[in-house]
């Protein structure tokens, strides 16, 4: 019984997904009236179409871009800049972060390895970050070395190196990634708690709003912020809203830092810590939340950014670099 139950469980599922891919395929043959869509784009249109009915349960409006969601899925599709591929990797982006804004904007880095068995641990210091450059999420933040569960670690770090990022999310920069395993400083206070994340949203190389998260590893909070460091009230999902933000000292050198390096982009989201004088660059994100942004306030968060489609970029080649 169970297995005819399974069975029918797989069919149903398959004809479901049949006829998503049949809504697709519709889709796509009516937005390539309006839209610059050729076959070498279906493959990604139909990744991000499924991903958004996945996650929203809708399609993407790709002709009108009604919110955040729909800007983030055009750009996937038609803004495929070949210099995504160095500023998604969280190594590569340190060079373009230098040499637009200063070395001294970057964390410490002390070993790069193709594979974990290769750091030396007893070069390390006491506390330190482990991370991945060709994904997003394996963050393995170490305050006593001695402590680490290296296995554990070891597990976590070579599955994040064996896979491709954001294959099912469209996020198409990551698959041309080399994969490396990195040690950096780790930023925590001496009570061990994370500064708090500026994530500056910039449109056409402008900030158009700031999520300031903070509690990381506790009870995160996030409040959206606008270009002059004002609370705004909204909620761009995610996290609960919090209560704690102030307008820093060097607000407006965060904004130039931001959109310093956000001037080549139509839509990125570059990622700073704050801590005392020092501003510090994290990561730059050209597909936030992979466009699945939810919440109350996600209409007014959009119209907020200004977001340009009047031109457009070929797919992404490799040679293109």
């Amino acid at each position: 019984m169970q297995s005819i139950i399974k069975r029918s469980r797989q069919l149903r599922e398959r004809a479901e997904a049949a006829l998503l891919d049949l809504r697709i395929g519709l889709k796509f043959r009516s937005d390539r009236r309006y839209l610059p869509l050729t076959a070498g784009h279906f493959d990604l249109y139909r990744t991000v179409h499924r991903h958004s009915y996945r996650e929203l349960g809708r399609f993407p409006d790709l002709v009108a871009c009604r919110d955040l969601n729909d800007m983030i899925n055009w750009s996937k599709l038609f803004d495929q800049n070949p210099a995504m591929v160095d500023c998604t990797d969280k190594l590569g982006v340190r060079d373009y972060v230098a040499a637009r804004v200063g070395p001294q904007h970057l964390t410490e880095i002390f070993q790069v390895r193709d594979h974990f068995a290769g750091i030396d641990f007893e070069a390390l210091p006491k506390s330190f970050v482990v991370k991945t450059n060709n994904d997003s999420g394996t963050v393995i933040v170490v305050p006593d070395k001695d402590e680490l569960d290296r296995a554990e670690a070891e597990r976590l770090v070579e599955r994040a190196l064996s896979q491709v990022y954001g294959a099912a999310h469209g996020e198409w920069a990551y698959a041309h990634i080399v994969p490396k395993v990195f040690v950096e400083e780790n930023l925590a206070d001496q009570n061990g708690a994370s500064p708090p994340d500026y994530k500056f949203f910039c449109a056409g190389g402008k900030v158009t709003y700031c999520s300031y998260l903070y509690g990381r590893g506790t009870a995160r909070r996030a409040q959206a912020i606008d270009p002059m460091g004002n609370d705004t009230g909204l909620n761009a999902g995610g996290f609960p809203y919090g209560s704690q933000y102030s307008r820093p000292d060097n607000w407006e050198r965060m904004i130039e830092v931001a959109e310093t390096l956000a001037a080549d982009f139509k839509l990125v989201r570059v990622d700073i810590y704050s801590i005392g004088e020092r501003i510090v660059v994290g990561e730059m994100t050209f597909w936030p939340l992979a466009g699945a942004f939810k919440g109350p306030d996600l209409p007014q968060i959009s119209r907020l950014i200004d977001f340009d489609r009047t031109s457009v970029r070929p797919p992404y080649r490799a040679k293109d670099r």
